[in-house]
């Protein structure tokens, strides 16, 4: 299974199927891409009313639906092609092979957190506690994501260096 997954044919599908969603976001209706508070690193109740307004009714509901369908997808398919990259570069620690999964854990119960947000009628609905909620998870996800980046990075400039010398 690890083998499989870490094979150059899978990683390759994954950053194809990774590129697809993030040309998907960018062409979301109504406005909803710039206005995507999943894009931020944390926020604040000002950010979420900007939002909040900036989208109406009508956006809102796209961005819940964008939120539990395609943004469900784009945790689960970078997750994935993290984990792969790392079995690629031999990674046998468990904790930082866990990494991407906690990501992703972060991220949906993100994702969750944002379309309970905007499925409220008024912005004024939404508790002070909702939005410092949502913005520790989006935290969370992002130093995770940026960890592994990390990670990943220092592992193949490792592996770079190894082949230049053999």
């Amino acid at each position: 299974m690890a083998q499989t997954l870490s094979s150059t044919k899978v990683i390759f599908l994954l950053v194809i199927l990774l590129l697809a969603c993030s040309v998907g976001f960018q062409n979301l209706p109504n406005n909803i891409y710039p206005n995507m508070l999943d894009l931020l690193f944390g926020f604040n109740a000002l950010d979420v009313q900007k939002t909040f307004e900036a989208l109406g009714e009508t956006g809102r509901t796209q961005y819940i639906y964008s939120s539990l369908i395609l943004d469900t997808a784009f945790p689960i398919i970078y997750g994935l092609l993290f984990f792969a990259l790392l079995l690629k570069l031999k990674e046998e620690r468990a904790f930082i092979l866990s990494l991407p999964l906690m990501a992703v854990i972060f991220d949906l119960c993100e994702n969750i957190s944002i379309s309970l947000m905007m499925s409220s009628d008024l912005f004024y609905e939404i508790s002070e506690s909702q939005i410092f909620i949502s913005s520790a998870l989006n935290q969370c996800k992002w130093v995770l994501c940026i960890l592994v980046i990390v990670i990943l990075l220092i592992r193949f400039g490792k592996k770079a260096i190894l082949d230049l010398n053999t």
